[in-house]
């Protein structure tokens, strides 16, 4: 079977990983992004917004409160909340016990706290909050999701969540903070930016002065060419800027949406 560049870079990232992990004292090794969080007003609105633009398919439903969409290697969290913005966001981690996470992390003091049952997250310095999961959570559901709706009519079809971008106060902290916990191989690094390899994925930090939140999040997407993108999306109404070969728009709730190819990388 022949290997894709997105699967020799996900596991060529891992690999780079591994054998940095102990020079960076990594408590975990995370190697992907397992999902992506955010806080809409209107959990339906927003969830149709990302499947007629995205192709995303329900996995799960719990009605007004929450909403999980999937995508081919990951998934995308919508909760209710007034104040639209980042949630939290979850690396992945090979094999984690997720229900003793909670022990470790108290352990080497990074104050978590339980999201749901067994299910632990912490703040970074700027109080963007993450918890670990194991890598193929909800597979089976993203799965079955497929199966039944394998080409949803959409504008374009998302297949995972490529990168995620967070603002942060210093930079230099917190590329630290996340090599401790994450074990995280720096990809590339300015003097107010860093990207921080996740196998086949990335974290994006930038450096701003109130630090917090996310800056953007990109969505990997099928067939990706930047003049088709920004056609089909203006046909459909929505506006778009194109920098290089990167695409962004504004989702329903003003959020900024990056879209790249499958092989996109820092």
């Amino acid at each position: 079977m022949q290997t894709t560049r997105r699967e020799w870079l996900a596991a060529a990232g891992a690999l780079l990983a591994a054998a940095d992990l102990d020079a960076k004292g990594g408590l975990f090794h995370a190697t992907s992004i397992n999902h992506l969080s955010l806080t809409v007003p209107n959990v339906k609105s927003a969830g149709e917004f990302y499947y007629r633009v995205l192709g995303m398919r329900v996995i799960r439903d719990m009605g007004e409160s929450g909403q999980m969409r999937g995508l081919k290697r990951n998934y995308l969290a919508l909760f209710q909340g007034e104040e639209p913005g980042l949630n939290h966001f979850s690396p992945g981690v090979d094999g984690l016990d997720e229900a003793g996470a909670g022990a470790i992390l108290k352990e080497h003091g990074y104050e978590p706290f339980e999201r749901a049952p067994n299910i632990w997250a912490c703040l970074d310095p700027d109080g963007n909050q993450n918890h670990l999961s194991e890598t193929m959570r909800r597979e089976d559901q993203v799965t079955e999701a497929y199966r039944k709706n394998p080409r949803p009519d959409s504008i374009l079809r998302a297949v995972d969540v490529n990168h995620v971008a967070l603002r942060v106060s210093d930079v230099g902290r917190s590329v630290e903070w996340y090599q401790a916990l994450m074990g995280l191989d720096v990809v590339q690094r300015g003097t107010t930016n860093a990207f921080l390899g996740l196998g086949g994925n990335f974290i994006a930090l930038f450096q701003r002065r109130a630090g917090g939140g996310a800056d953007h999040f990109c969505f990997s997407v099928e067939d990706y060419e930047p003049e088709a993108v920004q056609a089909k999306l203006a046909e459909h109404g929505i506006e778009s800027t194109r920098r290089e070969d990167r695409i962004y728009f504004r989702d329903l709730n003003g959020l900024t949406v990056q879209v790249s190819g499958e092989s996109h990388q820092p």
